[in-house]
């Protein structure tokens, strides 16, 4: 090779490495909050819905954990606060998170999250098999993680709830009898078995309870722009079809295991959202049982 010709070479080659290097350089980071759990039951879908809607901006973000684990409410707090670390979280809508941080209304989970079959200690299969209504319930307690929207609507439904300082210290305490089930999220709850294989815990058959509310991604208030583009990014997903085959991908068997047509259903109310800022009209969206 001429020296011209390798000169050109170099040239060409150095030009490349500094386009790809402006172009990593270029993707803005998003922080989103690493989960306290030993094993994260929604991380994987969640992040491939993520990174499948952010392709329709090639380059431009790039999601990353956080280094140290955050619980609920300090991610939330982390998100609102002007200073704070956290860009993205997913969680439960309420009125409160929908006022303080930007909320992507689609829900993730098609409202599987209101949709809860309970823990039981694997010594008490059946303690909910008398269960025919509300005020069966009430005979009983629930074990809920101490900051969680869910402990606050079981509460307000008139039920008995001992709360748990961490999400592992709740199945520790149903392993002891400290209460009697643990509602969870149908999409959660055979992960959340398999992740807890070693306790003496068990999923009840007998009952459902459900609620209207949605799981969202928020996203920070300092990071608007972000959430243009990734509601944008995911309703492109929903139009060719992505968002639905990642959904029964990864939630179909659950749906199936939880056979909620043969157990009895408890409604509750949920005080922390008003329904009319879910996105009811829009069927395809919902999960129907």
């Amino acid at each position: 090779m001429s020296k011209h010709s390798l000169s050109q070479f170099l040239l060409i080659f150095t030009f490349f490495i500094a386009l790809m290097s402006n172009d990593a350089s270029s993707s803005e980071t998003i922080y989103y909050p690493r989960s306290t759990a030993k094993i994260d039951p929604h991380i994987d879908f969640i992040l491939e819905i993520l990174n499948t809607a952010l392709r329709e901006f090639p380059g431009k973000y790039q999601p990353v954990p956080s280094a140290a684990a955050y619980p609920q409410t300090r991610s939330i707090n982390e998100a609102i606060s002007p200073y704070g670390q956290i860009d993205l979280v997913w969680t439960m809508s309420t009125n409160e998170r929908e006022t303080k941080l930007i909320p992507i209304r689609i829900p993730l989970d098609k409202g599987l999250l209101g949709w809860r079959i309970a823990f039981v200690n694997d010594k008490n299969k059946d303690i909910l098999s008398q269960v025919k209504s509300l005020n069966d319930l009430k005979k009983f307690d629930a074990g809920q993680v101490h900051d969680w929207p869910d402990t606050e609507i079981l509460q307000n439904n008139m039920l008995n709830v001992v709360s748990s300082s961490t999400y592992e210290a709740m199945f520790k305490m149903l392993a002891a009898n400290r209460f009697d089930y643990s509602p969870r999220a149908i999409f959660e709850i055979w992960g959340e078995l398999a992740s807890h294989s070693s306790m003496p815990i068990f999923i009840d058959t007998h009952i459902v309870l459900h609620y209207p509310t949605a799981f969202y991604f928020f996203v920070s208030p300092r990071k608007p722009v972000f959430a243009n583009d990734l509601k944008l990014g995911i309703e492109r997903i929903i139009t060719n079809g992505q968002f639905e085959k990642i959904f029964q991908k990864y939630q179909r068997d659950a749906i199936q295991k939880a056979d909620i047509k043969h157990r009895t259903v408890i409604e509750l109310r949920n005080p922390l959202l008003d329904s009319r800022r879910l996105p009811l009209n829009r069927p395809e969206l919902w999960f129907k049982p």
